[in-house]
């Protein structure tokens, strides 16, 4: 190969520009159409396995000339010289991203947004481009970033790979956690390389430092050792998602297209220094007769819901409907992104009752649950002023510097609590975080009836009746009891029942948490479960058994209980309300489907 080569008559060699991966990129001059264009030597049918690997050439390139995308360099056509293949793409005639050093956040999260934009496009043609970084990708005068070198990209459902190492697919620096491990690259990892280009564009650094030993980066990925942003203010947050070890938690690139185009859109004053957040998996303490928290939805839609913006989204779209409330699921209406920017998010779908799902944020000190609840339709005048958002409804309560509520009401009168609760020490702005959430919840219901959760294993209490675990003979252990008029809690996983003739109150509930033992009360045996006896379990004047009924893997194969609470409340001394709710525990526990 040298200037002024002629490459199938038709593609003059002009200027050696580049390389990467495993070709050498020229600039060339399209004699045909007199136009500049990019053309990289691929492979030479003499290499090892040429026949094999130009076949997956061909293949690959038949499928990369598809993606039509502003931010995408184009491929335009791919050719055989004799026994030298090329392939031939559009000339950019502008420098990588490495060459501008470190950029303020704001235009980060812009050419960032881009970026993601290109990828969304690529993973709809089930391609993994392997190998993002800085180097492979071209920023224009205009301030428009590229994407290009796919040279060692392959197509998702084939197996086709154009690297030449059995080591390692990806540049060192770059390189997700699981690839550096040994896994198969994949959209996900994708996402954490475009993330680690970013990291590198605002701190100038990859977010695993900097090494002469290449192996000292790959070993610091394949543990997941990355460093904490210094320079990169609001696009921190958008950075540690993009960026998180586990690839199910990385957001998809549309989602990560929406999170970094409003940190680009924030206000200038938005993008200055702030504290990265940590991450790390809480646990849960026993259940709390307080109602706490909510979350999220999307992709990080940051909008006032007293804004004109808001109201139109309201009134645009279906009525909002829960449908089936056994089907409707809660954690449709939670999403950790839009919270991210007070600190680090995380899901938590397998805590209290079915009808609930939490968020926890961390940021410093601070520790904040977020939750949405899903309740049945109550009669009666809302707790507060109600503003009107569309069909929607919201009553905001003050918050003080434990919690801040929200309730959004439907049409049918369905409420939605969603509030922010502080979590031990520390202080954070929890109305915002409760607006938030508030804000993604009417963003998913405008769109309609709310999205229906995951077929439930059959052995789950979410399939079961609380008010039928008590029959009329069970119920006669408790004193006056109201049988007939029992209140039923949403998708019938609660039951109340009130005494006609004393101040008790008899509640059976279903309940997710931990594995318990004995700080959560006094063990004992009821129909051949577990259960342990807690006086004041459920607050004051209460007395909780709580039986369990299965144990199972839930997120992150953490260990988790489904439980049945039997809860006796009223003004009887301890023993006697603990020995009311064990007699009504034990027949429930023998009537619970089998696990």
């Amino acid at each position: 190969m040298r200037t002024g080569q002629l490459v199938i008559g038709r593609y003059r060699l002009e200027e050696q520009i580049g390389s990467g991966g495993n070709g050498i990129v020229w600039r060339a001059t399209d004699e045909e159409l007199n136009r500049p264009v990019a053309i990289k030597h691929a492979l030479s049918r003499d290499s090892e396995n040429g026949a094999e690997r130009i076949k997956r050439l061909r293949r690959e390139a038949k499928t990369l000339a598809q993606v039509n995308h502003p931010n995408v360099v184009t491929l335009f056509d791919v050719v055989a010289d004799g026994t030298e293949w090329w392939l031939v793409m559009e000339y950019v005639p502008a420098p990588d991203l490495a060459a501008h050093g470190a950029l303020p956040p704001g235009r980060v999260a812009r050419l960032g947004a881009q970026l993601a934009s290109a990828l969304e496009a690529v993973h709809a043609m089930g391609i993994v481009h392997r190998d993002i970084k800085p180097g492979n990708v071209l920023v224009t005068d205009d301030d428009r970033a590229k994407l290009g070198d796919f040279g060692i990209s392959r197509t998702v459902h084939t197996d086709v790979t154009l690297t030449d190492s059995a080591l390692l697919t990806g540049t060192p620096g770059y390189v997700a956690p699981e690839v550096a491990n040994g896994e198969e690259p994949t959209s996900a990892s994708d996402v954490f390389s475009l993330g680690a280009t970013l990291f590198a564009a605002v701190e100038g650094v990859s977010p695993f430092g900097s090494a002469d030993n290449p192996l000292v980066l790959l070993r610091r990925a394949a543990t997941g050792d990355i460093a904490t942003p210094s320079r990169a203010g609001a696009l921190a947050p958008a950075l540690s998602a993009l960026l998180r070890v586990d690839p199910a938690k990385r957001p998809t690139a549309a989602e990560a297209k929406q999170i970094l185009e409003n940190v680009a859109s924030a206000p200038a004053s938005d993008t200055g220094p702030s504290r990265a957040p940590r991450r790390r998996r809480f646990g849960m303490a026993a259940t709390s007769v307080a109602v706490v928290a909510v979350l999220a939805i999307g992709a990080w839609l940051v909008f006032d819901l007293t804004s004109s913006s808001a109201d139109d989204t309201a009134r645009s779209g279906p009525s909002p409907t829960i449908g089936d409330p056994r089907t409707a699921d809660p954690c449709a209406l939670t999403d950790p992104l839009p919270l991210a920017r007070f600190g680090d998010a995380e899901e938590d779908a397998d805590y209290g009752n079915f009808n609930r799902c939490d968020v926890i944020v961390e940021s410093g000190d601070s520790e904040v649950d977020v939750q949405v609840q899903l309740e049945k339709p109550t009669p009666g005048a809302p707790p507060g002023p109600v503003e009107k958002l569309g069909e929607l409804g919201i009553v905001r309560e003050p918050g003080d510097s434990d919690g801040c509520e929200r309730m959004l009401l439907l049409p049918d009168r369905t409420r939605i609590p969603i509030s922010a609760e502080q979590l031990g020490d520390g202080q954070a702005d929890l109305c915002a975080m409760a607006d938030t959430a508030v804000t993604s919840a009417v963003e998913v219901l405008s769109r309609g009836q709310i999205p229906r959760r995951a077929t439930p294993e059959p052995a789950s209490l979410i399939n079961s009746d609380a008010c039928a675990l008590l029959d009329a003979n069970a119920l006669t252990r408790f004193p006056g009891v109201d049988a007939i008029h029992p209140e039923i809690g949403f998708g019938g996983w609660e039951c109340r029942w009130e005494s006609t003739t004393s101040p008790l109150s008899l509640l059976v509930r279903f309940d997710r948490n931990q594995p318990l033992n004995a700080h959560d009360g006094r063990p004992v045996q009821l129909a051949g479960h577990d259960a342990f006896v807690e006086p004041e379990g459920y607050g004051d004047d209460s007395c909780q058994v709580s039986v369990v009924h299965r144990q199972y893997a839930g997120e992150d194969a953490e260990p988790m209980a489904e439980l049945l609470l039997v809860v006796v409340m009223g003004a009887q001394p301890p023993d006697q309300l603990c020995g009311l709710a064990t007699g009504l525990a034990e027949p429930a526990a023998a009537a619970l489907p089998r696990p």
